[in-house]
């Protein structure tokens, strides 16, 4: 597994023509903590989340892991470097089972020769066996230890987040993006993953970029907060004291409850 090291985003800001998507954002995840990135709808969450992946460039501002800019970097570049991003719609190959999506992670990683696999070579057999091995432990991890077999595409939707989930982890994510990761999800299977999640953090140190609407989950799972507002940061702190702050209540409610 790769080192550890923080996600810093400073003075970032995109500019799509006269729009300013994001105006001098600055954040950052340390080693092992989870972060909450929170905001009303249209504030520049996913843009932020877009830039620190590679699939758009800030028109301004730096953005570096583990001390290294990721700016101008291919979004395979940058999973390489350790960061893996978990989509609000599972980006899955429903005609495989559970245990060969995850496969497809491991392949990826190792990036296997097509010709060695024809041929049968005995490296290749054995990475196979590597790889079927590492994915049944990353099933088991994640909850999915009795579907492995179940085609992906007659899975429940929180089973293939978790599917997902367990793919950037074969791919040797160090630090993750989620992108709204329990939406469309039941009771049960929210407190599933909120549970999966904590256990990732403290069992391999995993950093977590979090965006969520459910407060409860970010109260649950986060360290600090930021939040977004027409693509400027309005406030930072603990859950609670973000949660609490009256300018994320305006934002997000239009209007201060006389009582908070």
């Amino acid at each position: 597994m790769k080192p550890h090291g923080a996600l810093a985003v400073r003075s970032l800001s995109v500019r799509f023509g006269g729009v300013h998507a994001l105006e001098n954002v600055s954040l950052s995840v340390a080693p092992g903590t989870i972060v909450g990135l929170i905001g009303p709808n249209g504030a520049g969450k996913s843009t932020l989340l877009n830039c620190i992946s590679g699939i758009s460039r800030p028109t301004a501002g730096t953005i570096e892991l583990g001390g290294e800019s990721v700016v101008g970097k291919r979004p395979d570049q940058i999973a390489g470097m350790g960061l893996g991003r978990v989509f609000q719609h599972p980006q899955l190959i429903p005609e495989l089972s559970v245990l060969e999506n995850l496969m497809v992670a491991h392949h990826r990683r190792l990036g296997y020769s097509v010709i060695g696999e024809m041929i049968g070579l005995p490296s290749v057999r054995r990475a196979e066996e590597q790889a079927r091995h590492e994915a049944m432990q990353v099933a088991t991890r994640v909850g999915l230890a009795a579907s492995v077999d179940m085609m992906t595409g007659s899975l429940p939707y929180g089973h293939r987040k978790l599917i997902e989930l367990g793919r950037v982890i074969l791919m040797g994510a160090t630090q993750l993006l989620l992108d709204e990761p329990i939406a469309g999800l039941n009771e049960a299977e929210i407190e599933h993953l909120g549970q999966v999640v904590l256990e990732l953090r403290r069992e391999q140190g995993l950093s977590v970029l979090l965006v969520e609407h459910n407060m409860g989950l970010v109260r649950r799972l986060c360290d600090r907060a930021f939040v977004l507002d027409a693509g400027s940061t309005i406030a930072e702190g603990t859950p609670d004291e973000v949660l609490n702050d009256p300018r994320v209540l305006l934002a997000y409610l239009g209007e201060v409850p006389t009582d908070a």
